[in-house]
């Protein structure tokens, strides 16, 4: 980590609009063998924002909007950002005094006895916060005070967009898979807006709507503590949508144009959360899973309509995601516990029980997540997940890897990942194996 930015750029101006941007580096695994974990696969547990920022004793009343990604490639590091909220009813929240909100941290995590935590002191935000590294592994995005950024993992800024004349705040933001189409969600003038952006000298915007001209429900509350988001497409032609109030929609990357409407149009059901959906990695924009407020979760075939399997849940889904190589989802749920799915049928998986770690958490808000974010580490032997009560929790998936996954492991280990495709002894096949690419 920590190469220059003019580097940085040099890398970007020469990317594929139509590849995948991979690391200059090679890929470090997690050291599973400095980390046992319980009977339960804890493997730790800290909180997202350090101790020596906090500035005083906590309430268990206290809303924590907090996330935790791990970098592309890099599974011992973790991007965190967090903000703590006094939750009111029918009326905007307000932060909790003297704390900072919206703080990016850095972990390292070597061992147990070896925890390295790199604070961004320049770093805060208004929004509830979110971090997105970009697909390169040596930058990380997300929605600042007045501003949105992406800056390198030394906390320099190599883009940054400040707010235009409509004044509209910057609360979500996204990377595409090729490392130079950037999104973002804007909220502003009574609506939100869509951003398209193309990351190259600087961050020029290509395309903006006013996403309630896609779906007329989709606008802000008045509170203004409503929840997007927004995902491109594993071939970074499509970006699909969504509020907590429900809706889901498509459009194109270029010029922004609607594809669909998937909550409430193909399925009756609206969505249960906003960041209850995600694409299947393995298919170039097809194949997109998420749940519903009536507790199911549908994989459907967006151009046909087709719905390709579902399955009952037990409680609502607060987030979803699936694993790099497609083969899992995992699903947090409201009641604190995680479920880890095969995307084949949707047959349970993995049940990672941790509601019994947050007894003392009083839910004061029904319609916000308990469980915020989840992170799949590359090779999905590990699960990150945040919740309301401000915690990161690393979590060991029992998995059965076959010798050719093994051998992927290790090839990645040994050279920088982006050089995969130089290997000219290699098939092609192999090689876009080897990386992750799976179209």
């Amino acid at each position: 980590m920590g190469l220059d930015l003019s580097t940085v750029k040099r890398v970007l101006s020469v990317q594929s609009v139509s590849e995948g941007c991979l690391p200059i580096t090679p890929y470090v695994t997690f050291p599973k063998e400095q980390w046992p974990c319980d009977d339960k696969g804890l493997v730790t547990d800290f909180h997202a924002l350090p101790d020596k920022l906090m500035q005083i004793v906590q309430n268990n009343h206290w809303y924590w909007w907090c996330d935790a990604q791990f970098v592309p490639f890099k599974d011992i590091s973790l991007f965190t950002a967090s903000s703590v909220y006094e939750p009111r009813p029918d009326r905007r929240w307000s932060h909790v005094s003297h704390m900072p909100n919206g703080k990016v941290v850095l972990y390292q995590l070597w061992s147990p006895d070896r925890i390295e935590c790199n604070i961004y002191s320049r770093t805060n935000s208004t929004v509830f916060p979110r971090v997105c590294p970009h697909p390169l592994g040596e930058l990380v995005a997300y929605c600042g005070t007045g501003e949105v950024v992406i800056m390198s993992d030394n906390g320099d800024p190599l883009y940054s967009r400040s707010r235009d004349l409509t004044n509209a705040v910057h609360v979500y933001c996204t990377v595409a898979n090729n490392g130079i189409s950037f999104a973002c969600l804007k909220r502003g003038m009574g609506v939100f807006f869509l951003e398209h952006h193309h990351l190259d000298s600087t961050m020029m915007i290509h395309d903006t709507i006013r996403c309630n001209q896609i779906c007329k429900e989709f606008v802000p509350l008045k509170t203004g503590n409503d929840c997007v988001a927004c995902k491109f497409s594993p071939n970074s032609k499509q970006i699909a949508v969504s509020i907590s109030t429900g809706i889901l929609f498509v459009v194109k990357r270029c010029r922004l144009e609607k594809v669909c409407i998937i909550c409430p149009d193909m399925v009756e059901q609206r969505l249960s959360s906003a960041e209850s959906f995600d694409y299947d990695p393995r298919f170039p924009s097809e194949i997109l899973s998420f749940a519903t407020k009536d507790n199911l979760i549908y994989t459907i075939h967006i151009p046909t309509a087709d719905q390709l399997c579902s399955t009952q849940t037990m409680d609502l889904v607060d987030c979803l995601i699936y694993s790099h190589d497609g083969c899992l989802i995992a699903a947090g749920f409201h009641n604190f516990n995680i479920t880890v799915y095969s995307s084949q049928d949707l047959a349970p998986f993995h049940e990672i029980s941790m509601s019994s770690l947050c007894q003392d958490i009083v839910r004061v808000q029904r319609d916000y997540p308990s469980v915020l974010h989840l992170s799949f580490s590359q090779n999905a032997e590990h699960l990150a997940s945040t919740s309301s009560d401000g915690h990161v929790r690393l979590w060991r998936i029992e998995r059965m890897f076959s010798l050719q996954e093994l051998c992927r492991d290790r090839v990645l280990q040994s050279i920088p990942v982006f050089k995969v495709k130089q290997l000219n002894s290699i098939p092609d096949k192999i090689k876009d194996f080897i990386v992750y690419k799976y179209f």
